[in-house]
Order: structure tokens, then C-alpha cells, then sequence
């Protein structure tokens, strides 16, 4: 599998109000009565945001280890839903799969294309044997990444991408700053 790449797109559904009749007038007493609140009608929605981990609160190996399966979660979330709120908040400036995926969702806002897929897992076994480097600041935090199959469709509706599911090991870098954790890369692992 080359570059982690993926992403799904819901259009969520959405009901406009039609309009809303006429006001009362003085002449008219206006009624109320009790009543229950309708059930929502089911529409289609997008994918639900991930949950920000509580480990993520802990300054240590295994908070950096949630942030990092925790941003991993938000991949596909942010290619569906366009929103990048989240991820642009935890990607350091110097990630470049961060900013791959942020050029991704724009370019998928700006030409109107969707993604279908993608979600990534990430899992750091054991993250407790791993060391906060004492130069940088950064966890190197190594991992499994799986990827669900995706789909990416253009603006014209043509299928420009897919692929299939797939895992590959990863090494994730986490630092904080300002007190938050930060992404500072997710690559291959590196040889050697």
C-alpha cells in the first residue's frame, strides 16, 4: 500500500423547514397546549466524530500513545466530513503526512469531490516501553495502521482512486506543545 491515503464522504441529509404559516393576530388567542416533542426522522449523516481519548490528559508515554491512535481515528473523519477543526489542532506545522491530508481536504472542498472509506486504526502496543526523547521532546511511538478500502470520486462523479484494505507499520512522532499533545510525523518506520 503506497501512501496511507484514503477517505469517505456522507452528504448529510438535511430537512429545511417549509414555510411557517401565518402569525396570530391580536384578534386570535393563541393556544398552547402540552405536547411531546416529535421523534427525529432518521436523515444521512456522515460519520460520527471520533471521542478525544481521557489518557490523552496524561503527560506521559500513554497519552501520547492515545493521541496518536486518537489522530490516527480522525483521518477518515476528516476526508468524509471536510471538517479539519481537529486535526488541523493536533498536526504540527512540520508533519508532512498532516499537511498531505489537510491539501486532500481541500482540494476535495474546492473541486467538490468525495471520498468513500478509508478509516484508519492505529494500535501502539505496550506504549510504556517507549522513551520520550530527551532532545526533542518527541515520543517515537511505533504501530500498526490499518486502512479500510476507499473510494475517490471527483467533482464530474468520475472514480479517480480506490483501493483496497490494508495495514502497514508506522512510527508516529508525538511532542507537545503549549501543553497539547501535537502530530509531529506518521511515516513507514524507518529501516535500520
Amino acid at each position: 500500500m503506497g501512501a496511507v491515503v484514503a477517505v469517505g464522504s456522507v452528504v448529510a441529509g438535511c430537512t429545511g423547514g417549509g414555510d411557517p404559516g401565518p402569525s396570530p393576530t391580536v384578534e386570535e388567542p393563541v393556544v398552547t397546549s402540552p405536547s411531546e416533542t416529535p421523534e427525529p426522522t432518521p436523515t444521512e449523516t456522515g460519520p460520527v466524530k471520533p471521542e478525544r481519548p481521557a489518557a490523552m490528559e496524561r503527560d506521559d508515554a500513554e497519552g501520547a500513545a492515545a493521541a496518536a491512535e486518537y489522530f490516527a481515528s480522525l483521518y477518515g473523519y476528516t476526508l468524509t466530513t471536510l471538517d479539519s477543526t481537529e486535526w488541523e489542532a493536533l498536526a504540527h506545522d512540520s508533519c508532512g503526512f498532516c499537511s498531505e491530508t489537510l491539501e486532500q481536504v481541500n482540494w476535495l472542498r474546492e473541486s467538490g469531490g468525495t471520498h468513500a472509506g478509508g478509516e484508519l486504526t492505529l494500535e501502539i502496543d505496550d506504549p510504556v516501553k517507549y522513551v520520550r526523547d530527551a532532545q526533542t521532546g518527541i515520543w517515537p511511538l511505533d504501530g500498526v495502521v490499518k486502512q479500510s478500502a476507499f473510494t475517490v470520486v471527483d467533482g464530474t462523479g468520475d472514480e479517480i482512486a480506490s483501493e483496497p484494505a490494508g495495514s502497514r507499520e508506522v512510527r508516529v512522532e508525538v511532542g507537545r506543545h503549549d501543553g497539547q499533545w501535537v502530530i509531529v510525523e506518521l511515516a513507514p518506520i524507518p529501516e535500520g
